[in-house]
């Protein structure tokens, strides 16, 4: 289906590519071209738009430039976040579609600036009046441009709805798959809670860090893997609570194959890959629905109301004390993390495009 990619990110799979991947002395940038060169698309697919990055951070930015024949010729334009589809509509052929992925929740910055007035003494930095503004321009013209809004959790589609019905009804479930796989067997340790992710006021942390407080004398162990800030390590010290900082992907499968039970209590997300890894690996949930990934409530984990650190304590404590529901949990998430798989998602984004294409209703 797809004619072109316009892209500030990703490189054909050639030889520029691949001596750059093998030569580079650093091992992170390495990995870096390599997660960044695409085997699948030919190089004469590809445009590059180096801007791109800059133009995202500044409200409403110049149209990307796309090429005259390809908006004469293009049936369906797909933009992450509207990225790169700002004066598509004007430029574009008449009836042509525009799509958008929503990876994350519309209402992100006002859950953030929440969080910063909250828990101040997190360090974190409120997006001031200007960056409000620029945001939510952006957001209203994603919401009136596209045709196809592609949420890939139902929390998004809520999120959505509360600019608008009307935005509502433009809203499709595209949820995302997982690619990542465990051995059958793993060794979890009892009652080690483990999270995952950069660790930020948006995540939670700050609630399970209550939990962890609530949980001192019961033998719980909280690991939290990702990026930290002093400040914020600063506000997670406790004799219960281990911090591993950013870990490589290695490391992070030993982490998924040794917890007891994964947490996030996340406050707004699209749908957190980390979430669909630990289920992938067995392991129970305890997890906001803004963390984007949708179960049924006590089968493959438990939802829990924001900003709760006693929910949180509560349902770490059902879970990891009777060890019966633990492994049928478990049975559970590996079950719900199978239909997130990347066949799974390629058929719902394929058949959803056609949808749009075809003038179909998309609520």
């Amino acid at each position: 289906m797809l004619q072109r990619i316009y892209t500030d990110f990703a490189m054909a799979d050639h030889a520029v590519s691949k001596a750059l991947a093998k030569f580079t002395p650093k091992q992170s940038l390495r990995a870096k071209l390599s997660r960044r060169t695409i085997a699948e698309i030919p190089q004469s697919k590809i445009s590059l738009f180096t801007k791109a990055a800059r133009q995202n951070r500044i409200g409403r930015p110049d149209p990307w430039p796309v090429s005259a024949k390809d908006l004469a010729e293009t049936d369906v334009y797909f933009t992450q976040y509207y990225s790169g589809g700002h004066g598509l509509r004007e430029r574009a052929k008449s009836g042509s579609k525009i799509v958008s992925d929503v990876f994350t929740v519309p209402s992100t910055h006002k859950i953030v600036n929440a969080e910063c007035e909250r828990f101040p003494e997190w360090g974190e930095r409120a997006w001031d009046d200007a960056l409000n503004a620029q945001y939510e321009r952006f957001t209203l013209d994603m919401l009136e441009d596209c045709d196809g809004l592609f949420c890939p959790a139902q929390s998004v589609i809520d999120d959505v709805g509360g600019y608008g019905s009307q935005y509502r009804e433009k809203c499709m479930l595209v949820p995302y798959g997982s690619s990542l796989s465990f051995p059958s067997k793993v060794l979890p340790t009892p009652r080690r809670v483990l999270f995952a992710g950069t660790i930020t006021l948006r995540k939670g942390p700050q609630y399970v860090k209550q939990a962890a407080d609530l949980l001192a004398k019961a033998g719980f162990t909280f690991v939290f893997a990702g990026g930290i800030s002093d400040t914020a390590a600063a506000q997670l010290e406790g004799d219960n609570i281990e911090l591993l900082g950013h870990v490589s992907k290695e490391q992070m499968a030993t982490e998924y194959s040794r917890a007891d039970v994964f947490v996030l209590p996340s406050l707004a997300e699209g749908s957190a890959g980390v979430v669909l890894e630990a289920m992938s690996a067995g392991l129970p949930v305890v997890a906001t629905r803004k963390a984007g990934v949708d179960f049924a409530d006590g089968e493959a984990g438990i939802y829990v109301p924001e900003c709760d650190g006693g929910a949180i304590a509560a349902a770490l404590e059902k879970i990891c004390n009777d060890r019966d529901r633990r492994s049928m949990m478990s049975n559970a998430a590996l079950e719900r993390a199978g239909e997130y798989d990347n066949a799974a998602w390629e058929q719902c984004f394929v058949d959803s495009i056609k949808r749009v294409h075809a003038g179909l209703v998309v609520a």
